[in-house]
């Protein structure tokens, strides 16, 4: 991905924008506040002139009869609404709202190559409000504006740090103005919506806390109210405002504050009120969970994670009411309001790798077939004319599937001059069918090739050093630490722990002090061993007190963190404790006690930092590039950028690649159902 791509999250009453930059992610922050969530409010000033966010907001009081609250409230009904006496579909609506968006994205960050946008889970494959959202983004000038669903997002936020196996399930429970809650599987290395429920629990939340402040403040509201027309319109307007603001405050406060006031008119909202109004939403969305779970026909203890996000997951106690309802952990990242835009970020980033390869050619004036995703797809637009020549790799066209992905059909490795269009725009490329005619230069004499020698399996996993001269096997339960030649493949030392100190289940490789390869080992009651795998020496030992819940360590600074579930009371709630040792001396160097413990410790991780194994590497000499991606290993020439290699090695499932300190090897480590295997190949260049 090289060229900026916007990416908008249209909640129900906000939206919120971020720029997707090849190595970083940059919010698109309302002008005027300055807040990273832009109001999706409209109203209507005057009979024609139609006003959104920031604009809506201050022309409220104004036109109080023309506002609404959220522009993509005409795309949820599937039809238009009324402002004041004017009637606006959904699409007018979202694509006013965008085009402010996009002019100031385009202001700090230059031109917008792409525009992603999320949608609800409830819109379903050919649902015309996708359809309406399409619509809504060629308004804005992105015709090719490609979709995500808001949960299958959420499960990719980085944040959340979620680790789903290929299969997997997910409940994504979403709580804005709408409250959703959302079965997702992964499959084929993405999550796929399987179910989903709704509510305007959010909205109710508002509604029942405005008559609590009717009640309270009946001298400050109730002449407002009773006036009648545009008066008591903006009196309930404004009413919403304090109790969304108060609602908010109370979420974010530390738990010590019980009650927040607004000060003027003198109303306070407490805890306890909060609870009591949020308990019947809370009995809904567990009934709504176990009922999509239990449509998949599994049972909530069979989900790999629960997921909490919206703006209303920082109501107090809502995520404990979860885990006690489901009796599964429940994650909420940081921030959760932006949990969606986050994740579509991370989901945008693979649009550089959906290029679909023209078909190989068999005949002197070629036809031009690709194979489709889902079988066809309808022609967004032609993007070579007839008789314009075009190169390698080059986009001829792009296709919208079912899914709302947009697609690019390139040439492939072919190169030539575009004869004829065989489909209109508009129009259906189906896989295998022909949509253009071409006439293509010869292709090239391949310039090197790969030879297979090696295929390596573990029941653990695989490093390879970072001066990428040889490969370290290690089994998963820290039986055996074997360092093997990239070139022949032969066994150079192998160490396997005695019945001392940490052996007996878990154990990771690591690269400690002076670039040592070490195993660090662990049992279920919480015994740990340092090995240094050249000469087979323990360095140190220690044991906590708590049996291990999770283990991670920290290579720059030698550390290990090991945390414990539940086992420390704090007040009636029980916390995780975490000890931090250090793994040259065996030393405890700290005992802290809090929730969600290992997201506290930055550049711990699960696995080794030294691996040198990556998606995407280019050989020592510069000549060559490995990418591996969805199973698939690809290698280019990068001086004629044609392809001299592809291997299908684990579809679905994740590979990385990587080239021996002197480039004569090509290597590729993957998993499957039976464990994880390098394959090494040999790199010849033709004479």
């Amino acid at each position: 991905m090289n060229s900026p791509i916007l990416v908008v999250d249209i909640g129900s009453w906000a939206l919120s924008a971020a720029v997707v930059l090849p190595d970083d992610l940059r919010p698109v922050r309302e002008p005027v506040t300055g807040a990273p969530r832009w109001p999706g409010s409209a109203t209507m000033a005057g009979r024609s002139r139609l006003l959104v966010g920031a604009a809506a907001e201050q022309a409220r009081d104004s036109h109080p009869r023309e506002y609404v609250d959220g522009v993509r409230r005409a795309v949820d009904a599937g039809a238009p609404i009324w402002l004041g006496e004017q009637l606006v579909s959904g699409v007018e609506l979202v694509g006013a709202a965008l085009e402010p968006i996009v002019d100031e994205a385009r202001r700090v960050y230059g031109p917008i190559a792409r525009l992603v946008l999320s949608a609800p889970a409830a819109y379903r494959t050919h649902d015309p409000r996708r359809e309406a959202l399409v619509a809504a983004a060629s308004v804005a000038g992105y015709p090719d504006a490609e979709l995500v669903v808001d949960a299958s997002a959420a499960v990719l936020d980085p944040m959340t740090m979620l680790e789903v196996p290929e299969g997997g399930y997910v409940l994504v429970c979403d709580l804005g103005a709408t409250w959703t809650a959302t079965l997702a599987q992964m499959q084929h290395g993405r999550p796929v919506p399987l179910s989903q429920e709704s509510s305007g629990t959010g909205r109710d939340i508002d509604v029942m806390l405005v008559a609590d402040l009717r009640a309270a403040l009946a001298e400050w509201v109730e002449p407002a109210f009773a006036a009648g027309g545009d008066t008591s319109v903006r009196a309930n307007l404004h009413a919403l405002d304090i109790v969304r603001r108060l609602k908010h405050r109370l979420a974010d406060v530390p738990e010590a504050a019980d009650e927040v006031e607004a000060g003027v008119p003198p109303y306070r909202m407490d805890r306890r009120l909060l609870d009591r109004l949020t308990e019947p939403a809370a009995r809904w969305l567990i009934a709504s969970a176990r009922a999509v779970v239990a449509r998949a026909g599994i049972r909530p203890s069979d989900l790999a994670a629960v997921l909490l996000v919206g703006g209303a997951a920082r109501l107090p106690g809502i995520g404990q009411v979860l885990h006690d309802g489901l009796g599964c952990p429940v994650t909420r990242p940081a921030d959760p309001e932006l949990a969606v835009l986050r994740g579509a970020a991370a989901w945008a980033r693979g649009r550089s790798a959906r290029g679909v390869a023209a078909d190989p050619p068999s005949w002197r004036v070629e036809p031009l077939s690709w194979t489709i995703p889902g079988g066809r797809g309808r022609l967004v637009r032609w993007l070579v004319k007839e008789g314009e020549a075009y190169g390698r790799e080059a986009p001829l066209a792009q296709v919208r599937t079912a899914d709302d992905r947009v697609f690019d059909l390139t040439s492939g490795r072919g190169e030539g001059i575009l004869l004829e269009q065989r489909v209109a725009i508009g129009g259906m490329v189906v896989s295998g069918a022909v949509a253009a005619h071409a006439r293509l230069e010869p292709a090239a004499p391949e310039r090197f090739q790969l030879a297979k020698r090696h295929h390596l399996r573990v029941a653990g996993d695989w490093l390879l050093m970072p001066d990428r001269r040889t490969l370290v096997e290690c089994s998963g339960d820290g039986e055996y630490v074997k360092v093997r030649a990239i070139a022949t493949g032969a066994l150079v030392t192998e160490l396997r722990p005695g019945r001392g100190a940490g052996r007996g289940g878990h154990a990771q490789v690591a690269l400690g002090p002076g670039q040592q390869l070490a195993l660090v080992t662990w049992d279920a009651e919480g015994h740990f061993a340092v090995w240094d795998v050249l000469s087979g020496r323990v360095t140190a030992s220690f044991s906590d007190v708590h049996k291990p819940d999770a283990v991670l360590l920290n290579e720059a600074e030698w550390r290990l963190v090991t945390t414990g579930e539940g086992a420390a009371h704090v007040g009636r709630y029980r916390r995780d404790v975490a000890t931090v040792w250090d793994l040259a001396t065996g030393a405890r160097i700290d005992r802290i006690v809090g929730e969600d413990l290992p997201r506290r410790f930055a550049g711990y991780t699960e696995s080794s930092r030294a691996d040198a194994f990556a998606a995407e590497m280019e050989s020592p000499d510069g000549r060559l590039r490995a990418a591996a991606l969805d199973g698939t290993l690809s290698v280019r020439d990068l001086e004629t950028e044609a392809e001299v290699f592809r291997a299908d090695l684990t579809p679905g499932r994740s590979v990385s690649t990587a080239f021996c300190h002197e480039g004569r090897h090509l290597l590729a480590r993957g998993t499957d159902d039976a464990g994880t295997w390098v394959d090494v190949w040999e790199v010849l260049q033709a004479a």
